[in-house]
């Protein structure tokens, strides 16, 4: 999420956190569950892979969310780290 104007939290940090930890989910069972490779879910909890529209259109139907939620949650992650990234090039110039 945003503390002091950085980006700190990726998706799968709150996916972790929200998701898979309360209702003791393993990636593998998520994984077998929707469909989604078990190395994609690892990718995107670690946040070395960002969640793509059909991945995040299974989750959402899994977890019983709206549809467009997950989708939603990566793009404003993304627009986030985005506008820090060219705040700090602004600042460097």
């Amino acid at each position: 999420m945003l503390t002091n104007g950085v980006v700190t939290d990726h998706l799968g940090t709150m996916l972790e956190e929200n998701y898979f930890l309360p209702r003791k989910l393993s990636i593998y069972r998520v994984a077998k569950d929707t469909g989604i490779k078990k190395e994609t879910i690892c990718r995107v909890l670690s946040g070395r892979q960002s969640l793509r529209v059909k991945e995040a259109l299974l989750l959402a139907r899994y977890f019983g969310e709206k549809e467009d939620f997950f989708a939603e949650m990566q793009l404003q992650y993304e627009l986030r780290s985005e506008k820090q990234r060219v705040a700090e090039d602004s600042s460097r110039s």
